[in-house]
């Protein structure tokens, strides 16, 4: 996983990185010749990962390193060339890109090399019109959409979700992965770490791991479909 919300970073705090554990940020890398395994920090016996593994790659999220990436950006070339370092030196299997809302170049770029395109927006005019336009950026970059609906109010029922998730559907053209109420344990949490680790037996773990199962499903299907921005050599990579 990459933190590329370059203008608000926060990934770090959920997975309880501290400052003296990063040396080297996502934007270290892609601002210089620095290598892109200088960078990578593995959690998995962190968060106890039983099976697989997870690499995380930071961003800077000191202000003078937030300000020197949004004035000077990075350029698509090097970015692809860093993902494809990352990607064959680790094998991944899959590459997920969390960029902040809104459209900025980075923003961009990170859609420009995806497989597919996830968007999370809750249901309010705001979210829903932001949504739209990335969309639609989407659609002209060729990349599949999907959405996720969060934050459902708890005074709305599955049913009635599933009816809204069909409408934004039928509005937007893109297919509505699933829809996701509010859930109080989650805002408590505060994104001091992992929801769906520290709580495994909550209902709402289980839609996370159906969620999943899902996703990877929408992604085999989309490259069997098509070539990926290499041409398969590296992984399927979510933004």
């Amino acid at each position: 996983m990459i933190d590329l919300d370059l203008e608000g970073p926060g990934l770090h705090v959920i997975f309880g990185i501290s400052d003296a554990e990063i040396k080297v940020t996502i934007n270290d890398v892609l601002q210089s010749a620095i290598p892109i395994r200088d960078a990578v920090l593995d959690l998995t016996h962190r968060l106890e990962i039983e099976s697989g593994c997870l690499l995380f790659c930071p961003a800077g999220h000191r202000l003078e390193e937030i300000l020197k990436m949004v004035d000077t950006g990075f350029n698509l070339s090097r970015f692809k060339a860093v993902l494809y370092n990352l990607a064959t030196e680790y094998r991944l299997d899959y590459l997920l890109i969390d960029s902040h809302p809104g459209i900025e170049k980075d923003t961009i770029l990170s859609m420009a090399v995806c497989d597919v395109v996830v968007l999370l927006s809750r249901v309010d005019h705001q979210d829903m019109f932001g949504s739209g336009v990335m969309n639609e950026v989407a659609s002209q970059l060729r990349k599949p959409v999907v959405l996720i609906l969060n934050m459902i109010p708890s005074s709305v029922g599955e049913k009635e979700s599933k009816k809204i998730g069909e409408k934004i559907a039928s509005l937007f053209n893109l297919q509505v992965l699933t829809a996701l109420p509010f859930n109080s344990d989650v805002f408590e949490n505060l994104s001091r770490g992992v929801f769906v680790l520290e709580h495994q037996k909550d209902p709402l773990t289980r839609r996370f791991a159906e969620l999943a199962e899902n996703m990877i499903g929408i992604i085999d299907r989309a490259l069997a479909g098509g070539e990926s921005y290499d041409n398969g050599s590296t992984p399927q990579t979510v933004g």
